[in-house]
This record gives structure tokens, sequence and C-alpha cells, in this order.
């Protein structure tokens, strides 16, 4: 019975040796090296020697990850899995992370002392989204071959064993004699791209790769594996094992303003609407009406400006308010620093049973069955405000600069079909022990079938979190973050049956 071992990490740092050129890394990566067990095949042995000196003079970190016959026999397979980037998972354990733009290299490398019987080879890049623990559980959006070899291919050692090869087996004497017995060592590197988009099913384009998503208090995982499965026939158990990755988006936000990049250049805060009117999304003013001091009625008016609606995590939302209203006691009041209330909260949401969700042209005809999608929906943040330093005479108007301080660990903005983050801005109402908030200042507000959040909003605006900065000077913040013991945490579940109407299939 096979057993895997706890997999041991190396940084590896360094220049290129003078003999190697990039062009000879990728040459070599891509192209499937056959290797022998040294049993007068020199040539073998020194080919196989270079595939390991390339992968290690790459800046970045290799994972050995080992096939063997018992916990205390020695390995005879490895799968190396190179990555320029780690990230600790959910167990505790250094996993490979790659983003849209690397490239998932590494090799299978088999060392056997005696001859076994191998009747096939396959291993495959699988994304998987998790919603229940069942087998029907889950949705396979992802199964990228990287590895196919069968007995059928004949001997490795006079085939190269790549994922091109597969249409059409060898046909020769030779291949068709082939025993399936492996004996020594062989090698299969590989490389590949990882897919940033998949197809969008039904319509022909493409749809963004969702996130490695994992959270104890959420129901719905999306997970990454590269899957090895060695059969020997029937007398023996397949030889299987399974490598968590992660996977991470490269998104970019908008570009600035003209005016707003200038003054992040020079160290300052973002100009107001009034000075710079191309880097704001004016929302539509809020009204809201209550009673002051349990003795008059009073009605304000808010109107929210945030920056372009796409932001990097670890940086700040920009956002600007004016409140309006006759009564300048009522004012003086409700609109300050500490009765606003601005918060940025996110959707998590997902269906009840992930092996159902898929839609296929019969279903899209009306036969759709009916699965229940659950939101979870968190309160990430909120925003710190300030008197605005270049607004003019108060009067009956007040202004206030505020910021949402975006935590680096915030997941980005994901919209696949059968897994979605989102985020919103919600403005509510004020928030003051003297105010009591009148019932007909929430009439517009139309109730959904899973609530945006917890309580009414007077406005609510959706963002766009990425996962790099854009181009251009990072943003200046003028307050500072809270503490994370000061923030306050709120989420709460929603969910409701419906007919899934996506347009994708699980694999």
């Amino acid at each position: 019975m096979d057993a895997k071992y706890p997999p041991p990490y190396s940084t590896l740092a360094g220049a290129l040796l003078n003999n190697i050129t990039l062009g000879d890394i990728t040459t070599t990566v891509n192209n499937t090296i056959q290797v022998s067990s040294g049993q007068g095949h020199g040539v073998g042995i020194h080919r196989h020697g270079k595939i390991r000196s390339l992968l290690q003079v790459l800046q970045g970190q290799l994972h050995d990850y080992h096939v063997g016959n018992g916990s205390k026999s020695r390995p005879w397979a490895t799968l190396r899995v190179f990555s320029n980037t780690s990230t600790i998972s959910s167990s505790g354990q250094k996993v490979p992370c790659f983003t849209s733009s690397d490239l998932v290299q590494g090799s299978l490398e088999l060392n056997l002392d005696s001859p076994q019987n191998v009747n096939s080879i396959n291993l495959s890049l699988r994304g998987r989204i998790i919603t229940t623990s069942y087998e029907d559980g889950s949705c396979t959006f992802l199964d990228q071959p990287i590895i196919f070899w069968t007995r059928s291919n004949g001997d490795p050692r006079s085939v190269s064993p790549s994922i091109e090869d597969n249409a059409a087996p060898p046909t020769s004497h030779a291949a068709k004699k082939f025993d399936g017995k492996l004996s020594g060592q062989y090698s299969w590197p590989f490389s590949l791209s990882f897919p940033k988009d998949l197809p969008a099913w039904g319509q022909g384009g493409r749809m963004p790769t969702p996130q490695s998503f994992f959270e104890r208090e959420i129901q719905a995982s999306v997970q990454y594996d590269l899957v090895l499965r060695m059969t020997h026939g029937i007398l023996r158990s397949d030889s299987k094992l399974q490598v968590n990755v992660e996977y991470v988006p490269s998104v970019t936000p908008a570009p600035f303003s003209l005016l707003r990049s200038y003054a992040y250049g020079e160290n300052l805060p973002s100009p107001s609407p009034e000075i710079d009117p191309e880097g704001w999304h004016a929302l539509p003013t809020a009204s809201v009406r209550g009673r002051l001091f349990s003795e008059r009625m009073v009605k304000l008016r808010s109107t929210l400006f945030l920056a372009n609606p796409s932001f990097a995590r670890g940086t700040i939302v920009p956002c600007y308010l004016s409140v309006e209203c006759p009564d300048e006691q009522a004012l003086d009041i409700l609109a300050n620093p500490k009765s606003l209330a601005l918060r940025l909260y996110r959707r998590v949401e997902y269906y009840d049973d992930g092996g159902k969700c898929s839609i296929s042209s019969a279903r899209a005809a009306g036969n759709a069955s009916v699965n229940r999608v659950h939101a979870h929906i968190t309160e990430v943040e909120r925003a710190i405000w300030l008197a605005s330093s270049t607004a003019g005479p108060q009067g009956t108007i007040r202004q206030f600069n505020g910021e949402f301080h975006l935590s680096k660990e915030l997941q980005p903005s994901c919209e696949f079909p059968l897994f979605k983050v989102s985020y919103h801005v919600e403005l509510l109402p004020f928030d003051s022990p003297v105010f009591k908030l009148s019932s007909s200042s929430l009439d517009d507000f139309s109730t959904k079938e899973i609530p945006t959040s917890e309580s009414h909003a007077l406005l609510s605006h959706p963002v766009t979190i990425t996962t790099l900065k854009g181009e251009g000077p990072r943003p200046v913040p003028f307050t500072k973050a809270k503490h994370r013991k000061e923030r306050k945490t709120i989420s709460k579940d929603y969910s409701c049956s419906v007919v899934p109407v996506t347009h994708f299939q699980c694999l």
C-alpha cells in the first residue's frame, strides 16, 4: 500500500549558470525527456542532471512530494513542483502558490530498484468548488492534463511521453510488445501556464478563473490540486498523490484620474469632487427623516462620492460625503464623524449542492432542477471620517473626507458563475442616541430574496477589489487604520431556493 511523505521545501536563489540560457530552460522544461536507468545510458543520466540543475538555479521554491510502498521504505516516485512563491494552507502546510502569469513547472521522477508493472501515469491540474463532504457536493470546473502515459504508448525510453502524443499511440512492433515493466530512473518534466480564464458554457466567451478560497465560517471552498494517478493492474491498488496548490489571480484596478495621480505623487490626499470631478463617482442623493430629541422632525440629504470603484487590497478606498439640512442644530449633532456610518461589506454566494449546478441545454429549455443558493455576508470595514479642510463656510452643509483601509489579506472580487465574491459600500442612517429614524425614510428600500445586508441601507454601491496595485503612485491615506481588535466584524447567512441560471457545466 502506497504512503505519502510530508514534502520537504527548499528556497532556491541565484543567477543563471554561465552555460545555461533562458532558452535552455524553456526548451528543457517544455520537452519531455526520458531518463535511463544508468545501465549503459550515460547520456540519459547527464540530461537528468541538467533538468535538476535548471530547476535549482531558478529563483523560487521547489516542493517535493513522494510516493512509496511503506512509511519506512525509500520513495520510488517523486513529484517536484516549482513555484515563485508559497503560502500556508488551512492545514498549516506550505503549498505552492501561482498567479495568472505564472508557469506550473516541475517533473515527475521514478526511481525503481526493481521492475514494477505500470499500466498508466496520469498527472492533471484540477479545480473544484466544494460545498459538502458528500460525493456529489463538489463541482470540478478544471481538469487539465499535464502528463499522460499508458502502456500502449510503449517504452518511455523509446517515445516522448508528452500529452500531445495521446491521440495516436505508437504502432511500432517494439511498442506493441512492451510489457509495462518499468525499472530504473525516469523523468517527465512539465510546464504549463495556470489558466487565467475558462470557457463560458453555451456563450462562447471566457470567464475569469476563481481564486483559491477557504474560510472556516463559510461552507463552500475553491480548491486546486495536482492529481497524480498511476495504475498497476488488478492485483495491485493504484498509486495516488494529491498535491494542494493555491491560485491568486493577477487583477489591477482602473487608473487614477490625472489630478488624483498627481496628488498621490506629491504625497497629498485625494482632491475633492469640486476640484477633480473626473476622479469621483457621485451616488444618488439619499434623504433621511427622523425625530431629534423626541421633539421635532428633521430631514437630512446626503450625497456620497466614491473614487473610481476598483481598488487594490492593502490600499485605501477614498470617499467624500456632503450632508445638507436647514436645521443647523441637527447638522451639528448628526453630521459629525462619530455619527456617520459608511461600511464595506463582502458577499460570498454559492449553491448548496455544487454537483447539481451545471446547466445543460435540456435544463436551459425548462427542465432545470431547483437548487439552494447561499449568501454569507460580512462587514469587513468601516470608513474613517474627518471634516473637510477645504470646505467653505458651514451654513446648512457639512462636508467630510473619508476612507476605508483595505486589508492585505482581503479576498479579491470574483464573478465565477458558481462561486461569487462581491463587495458593496453601504451608507447607513445616522448613528446617534438622540435621533430616531422614521419608517417612511425606508419606503423606497426594496427587500430582495437574499438581503444585501442585515439592516436597511440608504445607499448601496458595488466596488471591485483587486489583487495588484495599478500603475502610478501609491494612494496616500490621511487617517490611521484601526487595529484589528477595534474593527467590528458582523456576519450573516441567508439562503433561498432558486433555479440556477448560469452558463457553466461541471466536468
